[in-house]
């Protein structure tokens, strides 16, 4: 029987004898494992699952398992992560701007009392002169369905009455802005405010006051402690002291009676806080001015105008307009002294680093008088000109920024290229229009030669209703277009047409239909082109075709590997492209100043005549005119913000051999990536062979 057991044994284990490795690194890794649980929890209950599992914790613990208070090797056990699957999951939500997240608020918010007689002159004339230097500028008004004029915010109350308007006006800041901001100021639509003054006014006041600053005055026969501050000249209302007034509204609504809303304010404030009006605070003057009728502000010379905060009152659109003239040439030439009180002082370090050897100290006006009495002036400009830096990270100077400059986009349009027209205006509102972006819309309209003609119906009507039906949905746009009829356009020669029509200091925005410019192009436009300095030609993102490359939802398909690189401001709306890439071949897009467009083809008129002129304006695109026939330097960097659809561009044989050889080689580029190249060849084979 020994026999056949034993060779039953042999035959089972030859069986196993392959898995035998298995079975054994099985048998090890539990018993590893096994041994590193019992080495983690040890003998006893772990104290800290005891006092967290246990309501209301252990009220003796063993002294074994007590915690060593002074033992300072602890050693903290970390919890894992556990969510509770009968609850509903719900996603955190975190904040675009990390101001908000932390709880952060603005300093300053501007709110201006109008009324139905003036909200369409004095209103307006407000909101030109002083909107774009505070974050918020609010109107109210009495009167109930007011037409609100373009590019303000207006709130109707529903009564006019001084006592009820102020009310209602401060229960609405509180409401929607008393957690926003630091500082609300209140004005009337007759007053002209100095605005880059009251805002570094509010940036010097502590925030955590009861403050109530503005020019004060006494009640009629109440004492010298209680002030109100003049509605005129506006007023400054703490953040804290609109928190705590705001319980009393409705009584001393009820309780105060008052002809005059600052009054009325004023009063409740002392009756219900005890808080008067004060003209200084912290070393800070609130300084006001007082216009007199028929006054000329340019002639007005006293120190109390000069550095004034506020003047009131005003009583014409036409005046506001002047006073922010004569204030505007205040502001610039004090800028102006502080750039060449600046440049002095810099030509000073620079001539004392130039010579330390001198052994006294001059200004530069007496530098200049003693070179100037030795008749070394000449030498000294030698000695100036030769300055060199400190060293190599000496900060070079830059040109003055101003206010934002209105960007005017340029749409040259082909008959080929009307259908995908109302598309771009649709976009174009969405992005530009809605958000009030400072931009204007040309449209070229590129007729052939026997297009559009007497009896032939017009290749642009569908174009041309698109443009009206935005200029009704948004009241005071104006799209122009303009027609041309040409043969072979260029783009030169399409941009000499529209620079034409505009005035020297434009800054255009040359565009494809095919392409979505938004307001941060816009910005980097502005910032990016320098007028006598900067040309900027953005290199736009081109999306693959759909054919090769086809749009994916944005899990993508089971089993589908990662896609092509997709633009950082791609829309999307508009679906998850499967990639594209930055065509550095295309130069269609630009942003450049008018004038610096005029010097360069006024160069190019002058180096080349007749036929030659001819041909080169055949041949070149805008940024050629700005490379070879300007001195400006030229800025090509990629816009992530500026995606264009696929598009085979039309390379017309009447371009250069250069020019025509990139055109080529963007609509090839841009079918698709390697891979959607290689499986579009590879499934060709397939199908052939077949």
């Amino acid at each position: 029987m020994a026999g056949p057991t034993a060779m039953r044994l042999s035959s089972v284990l030859a069986l196993l004898r392959p898995a035998l490795p298995l079975i054994l690194g099985l048998s090890l890794g539990c018993s590893l494992s096994l041994l590193r649980v019992s080495w983690i929890q040890g003998e006893g209950e772990d104290p800290c699952v005891v006092a967290v599992g246990e309501p209301g914790g252990p009220q003796n613990l063993d002294s074994g398992t007590q915690l060593d208070q002074s033992d300072e090797d602890f050693k903290p056990r970390i919890v894992p992560y556990y969510r509770d699957p009968n609850k509903p999951y719900k996603k955190v939500l975190r904040t675009r701007y990390i101001q908000t997240e932390l709880g952060s608020r603005e300093r300053l918010l501007v709110a201006v009392l109008t009324s139905r007689a003036t909200l369409s002159t004095l209103a307006v004339a407000v909101n030109r002169t002083v909107a774009h230097h505070f974050p918020r500028l609010l109107y109210f008004t009495g009167q109930r369905g007011a037409r609100t004029p373009a590019g303000m915010q207006v709130v109707s109350h529903g009564d006019e009455r001084p006592a009820w308007l102020m009310s209602e006006t401060l229960r609405h800041l509180h409401t929607h802005f008393g957690a926003d901001y630091d500082w609300f100021f209140v004005m009337q639509d007759d007053t002209y405010v100095q605005a880059p003054r009251l805002a570094a006014l509010a940036g010097h006041l502590s925030i955590n006051q009861d403050l109530y600053l503005g020019r004060t005055e006494e009640f009629i026969g109440a004492g010298e402690q209680a002030r109100y501050c003049h509605g005129g000249f506006g007023y400054l209302l703490s953040r804290s002291l609109l928190l705590r007034l705001w319980p009393h509204l409705d009584g001393c609504r009820g309780d105060i009676l008052s002809a005059r809303p600052d009054e009325w304010l004023g009063r409740c404030l002392i009756d219900s806080l005890g808080i008067g009006c004060v003209s200084q605070h912290q070393g800070q003057q609130y300084r006001s001015f007082e216009l007199a009728k028929n006054r000329d502000p340019e002639k007005e010379e006293s120190s109390a105008f000069l550095s004034a905060f506020a003047v009131h009152p005003v009583s014409e659109g036409t005046l506001m307009y002047r006073l922010h003239k004569r204030f505007s040439a205040l502001e610039l030439e004090r800028a102006y002294s502080e750039i060449e009180q600046l440049q002095k002082q810099r030509l000073l370090n620079g001539y004392r680093r130039f010579d330390p050897a001198r052994g006294m100290e001059y200004t530069l006006d007496l530098l200049l008088e003693a070179v100037t009495q030795r008749g070394h002036r000449r030498a000294l400009a030698r000695r100036v000109s030769l300055l060199r830096p400190l060293s190599r990270v000496e900060i070079l100077p830059m040109p003055y920024v101003t206010e934002a400059t209105r960007v005017q986009l340029v749409l040259p349009l082909l008959v080929a290229e009307a259908a995908a027209a109302p598309a771009f205006l649709e976009a174009f509102a969405a992005g530009v229009l809605e958000p009030r972006e400072h931009a204007l819309l040309t449209l070229l309209l590129v007729y052939g030669p026997r297009e559009g003609g007497r009896g032939a119906p017009d290749p642009f009507l569908g174009v041309k209703a698109a443009a009206a039906e935005l200029e009704r949905r948004y009241p005071g746009t104006r799209l122009a277009w303009l027609a041309v009829r040409a043969e072979a356009p260029s783009q030169v020669r399409l941009l000499d047409v529209v620079s034409k029509k505009h005035p020297v200091d434009t800054l255009f925005f040359l565009t494809t239909v095919w392409t979505r410019p938004g307001p941060e192009v816009l910005n980097r436009c502005r910032m990016n082109a320098i007028s006598g300095w900067q040309a900027f030609f953005p290199v736009h993102f081109q999306e693959f075709s759909p054919a090769l490359a086809p749009q994916r939802s944005p899990q993508g398909p089971p089993g589908a590997g990662p896609d092509p690189p997709s633009p950082p401001g791609a829309d999307p709306a508009r679906g998850a492209p499967a990639g594209g890439r930055f065509d550095r071949q295309a130069s269609a897009e630009g942003c450049f100043y008018n004038a610096d467009y005029l010097a360069a083809r006024a160069r190019l008129a002058g180096e080349l005549a007749g036929q030659e002129e001819e041909e080169a304006l055949e041949g070149l695109e805008v940024v050629d005119v700005f490379l070879r026939f300007s001195g400006l330097h030229l800025f090509r960097a990629v816009e992530p913000g500026l995606v264009q659809k696929f598009s085979v561009r039309d390379c017309s044989p009447r371009l250069s051999e250069e020019l025509y050889h990139r055109c080529r080689l963007s609509n090839l580029e841009g079918l698709g990536g390697r891979a959607q190249l290689a499986m579009a060849l590879f499934e060709q084979e397939q199908a052939n062979s077949t």
